[in-house]
């Protein structure tokens, strides 16, 4: 029934991941249209989606939306906040925390004495760095996922007040919007002008 009448092609759903066609200002409009519409307390809303954006520091990719559900499950988050929060890892902010958590997983390792850390080659290409986690996982994925856990519990409490800042405004933006519509229906029953 939504689907499209020709599927796009592979280059096209990077492109649209990437730089979706109708824009990012809709694309984000779309959110909070999402946001303000959950029919959940803030708290909950923001419990899930800091659950969404902090657990896409680990390296696992694909498992985000999954782990942020299982997680909202554990801590009774709203499970539309956690997914919407996983937006917050996408291919433009993948590099960074990527990199942070594997820092932070090589200090982590190397406060307990044990050297963990690949010297990368210059000319480093996906493949290759495919062939280093395979046939190295101790060196990388490891300290990767260790740091990656370790910063999602430490951004958990930042992006939880972000975000209950953000959908409580949201909300009341929202419960006035509707006020002024029964405002405005009122007075055209009752005929006064305003």
């Amino acid at each position: 029934m939504f689907k499209r009448r020709r599927p796009l092609t592979p280059r096209q759903n990077l492109r649209e991941l990437l730089w979706p066609s109708m824009g990012w200002l809709r694309v984000v409009k779309y959110m909070v249209r999402r946001i303000m519409r959950l029919s959940d307390s803030p708290a909950r809303i923001a419990r899930g989606m800091a659950l969404g954006a902090s657990l896409s520091f680990s390296p696992i990719v694909g498992t985000h939306i999954m782990q942020a559900l299982a997680a909202a499950y554990v801590v009774r988050g709203n499970y539309l906040g956690a997914v919407i929060g996983t937006i917050m890892g996408n291919p433009w902010t993948f590099p960074f925390m990527w990199f942070a958590s594997y820092k932070l997983g090589v200090l982590i390792f190397a406060l307990f004495g044990m050297e963990v850390a690949l010297s990368f080659p210059d000319g480093i290409t996906f493949w290759v760095a495919v062939d280093m986690a395979v046939h190295q996982p101790f060196e990388l994925f490891l300290p990767w996922m260790v740091g990656g856990y370790v910063l999602a519990a430490l951004t958990w409490p930042v992006f939880f007040v972000v975000f209950l800042i953000v959908v409580k405004r949201l909300k009341y933006f929202r419960q006035l919007r509707r006020l002024k519509r029964v405002h405005k229906i009122a007075r055209e029953i009752t005929g006064q002008d305003s």
